[in-house]
């Protein structure tokens, strides 16, 4: 029975077993209040000692799973605590000039990182027009488009026009709100009509126009003629129409046995360009004398010699 102590080699089942079975044979043989009384305190020596063991490995295990929820506990924290540390931040590109052609697309690109529940939001600098928040949009302009793809925003102009160039700002609703700002150019290609803005010809000559655009074009090559607002004919029997691209485009129009209906207002368009114009004349015959000599007609007296004439003669007949 040595072994059914708490530090015992037997289990406490076996030996509760084993007293139980000692308690049955002493109530057998007599009764004995001092036997009873006995295997009773010893009893309780047990239990207690049982209880003790099995308190201690409760403990035990109680605080190693304590442990371990407090040490995940204090590592969400810390994560949770590092992560609400890193506030949203605008990393700034390293060219805010963006520049594009007209009819081309012009985009804006904003790189934020740790935005959280922060908004991007893109404004518009002439007007300080709100053109967007995340990526809903306050514009009516159907060219303007906000896209979003992981920490990049990005703000997108179709078909870019003149009217289009400024300044363009993205913004974090951060307080104080960080804020980058963007400068768009957009380059029009403007046409140069070399040469009189008004020229007179004779009916019968040639007349040839020479249009220099020195800006790329949409359209490589691409320019119209108009005679006042009619589309000339690149090719016909009497007029003809050329265009040579190297670092500038060079459009020339030559017209042929000039008519008097071949005059008019002559205009270069460039694709996607400004144009420039310039007035013909086609005169049948010589040109008026007027247009050489002034509105005086031949052998005219000028009213300032006929005081003197008269003058001259009263004198003679004195």
């Amino acid at each position: 029975m040595g072994g059914c102590g708490c530090g015992g080699a037997a289990s406490p089942l076996t030996c509760t077993v084993l007293w139980l079975l000692v308690f049955v044979c002493v109530a057998r043989v007599g009764g004995r209040d001092v036997g009873s009384k006995a295997l009773v305190a010893a009893r309780l020596r047990h239990e207690r000692g049982f209880s003790r063991h099995h308190q201690q490995h409760y403990q035990q295990f109680i605080g190693s799973i304590s442990g371990n929820s407090d040490s995940g506990s204090t590592t969400n924290n810390a994560a949770e605590t590092a992560e609400d540390s890193q506030d949203p931040k605008i990393l700034t590109p390293r060219s805010t000039h963006v520049s594009t052609r007209v009819g081309q697309a012009a985009t804006f690109n904003c790189v934020v990182r740790h935005l959280g529940n922060r908004q991007v939001s893109w404004i518009r600098g002439r007007d300080l027009h709100v053109l967007s928040s995340g990526q809903v949009t306050f514009s009516s302009d159907a060219r303007l488009s906000v896209s979003h793809s992981e920490d990049s925003w990005t703000l997108t102009i179709k078909f870019s026009q003149p009217r289009d160039a400024g300044t363009y700002s993205c913004q974090v609703n951060t307080q104080p709100p960080q804020a980058v700002w963007y400068n768009l150019t957009v380059i029009e290609a403007r046409a140069n009509i070399l040469g009189k803005e008004i020229i007179y010809l004779q009916s019968g000559s040639t007349v040839s126009l020479v249009c220099v655009i020195k800006e790329q074009l949409v359209i490589p090559g691409l320019v119209l003629w108009y005679q006042d607002d009619r589309l000339v004919e690149r090719q016909s029997s009497r007029v003809k129409v050329s265009t040579t691209v190297t670092n500038v485009t060079t459009s020339t129009l030559t017209v042929e046995a000039a008519r008097l209906q071949d005059s008019g207002n002559y205009s270069c368009w460039p694709s996607a360009g400004r144009p420039d114009s310039v007035l013909v004349h086609v005169i049948q015959g010589d040109p008026p004398a007027a247009m050489q000599h002034g509105s005086s007609a031949p052998g005219a007296c000028p009213l300032l010699l006929v005081p003197m004439a008269l003058t001259s003669l009263m004198f003679l007949l004195t």
